[in-house]
This record gives C-alpha cells, sequence and structure tokens, in this order.
C-alpha cells in the first residue's frame, strides 16, 4: 500500500470531491468533463486532478469511442481504511492498558 500517495492525493478538495463523484457513479464511471461540471471546476484543471488520482491507483480510464471514462478504483481505499483502523484499534488497546477502567 502507498498510503502517503493516497492521502496525498485524496487531501486536496477538488481531487476528493471528484473521487466521490467517481464513487457515486459506480459501477458505470464518468467521462471527465462531465465530473469537472458535477465538482465545479474546468476540465483543463479536471484533467490534472485525475491524473494525480490515477497516479495513486484511485482511478482507471478507458478510452471508449472518443471519450475517456474514469472510474473510482476502491482498493487503495479499503486498504487504508484498514490500515487507520488497525492502528486506531492498537491505539485503543493501549490506552485501555494504561488505564483500566
Amino acid at each position: 500500500m502507498h498510503a502517503l500517495q493516497v492521502m496525498s492525493a485524496l487531501s486536496q478538495t477538488s481531487r476528493f470531491a471528484a473521487f466521490r463523484a467517481l464513487v457515486d457513479a459506480l459501477p458505470s464511471g464518468m467521462a471527465s468533463s462531465d465530473i469537472a461540471a458535477a465538482i465545479g471546476t474546468t476540465p483543463n484543471t479536471m484533467s490534472a486532478h485525475l491524473a494525480i488520482l490515477e497516479r495513486a491507483g484511485l482511478v482507471s480510464s478507458e478510452k471508449i469511442g472518443r471519450s475517456v471514462v474514469y472510474k473510482a478504483e476502491t482498493v487503495p481505499a479499503e486498504e487504508l481504511s484498514a490500515f487507520l483502523h488497525d492502528a486506531c484499534e492498537r491505539g485503543r488497546q493501549a490506552r485501555d492498558r494504561r488505564h483500566p477502567k
């Protein structure tokens, strides 16, 4: 897992909104211009954001005719979530051992 790359990609507001829009559009995906319209940004800016999300493994793309359709890839987010859940659980257990009820 490349947690830092995933967190960095999702830490920017527009990229997080784009990822959420693509998750909502699963399983069909969306064209870049439709994502841009959905989150209120320009298509040029959206392309840069999608490239970052794709490098982090959070988005895949497929050329269909003259359009490129982007789809959310949730495995990296699932792996990050599992790591964070485990870390928080270990922290809770350590606190419980230090401060029993």
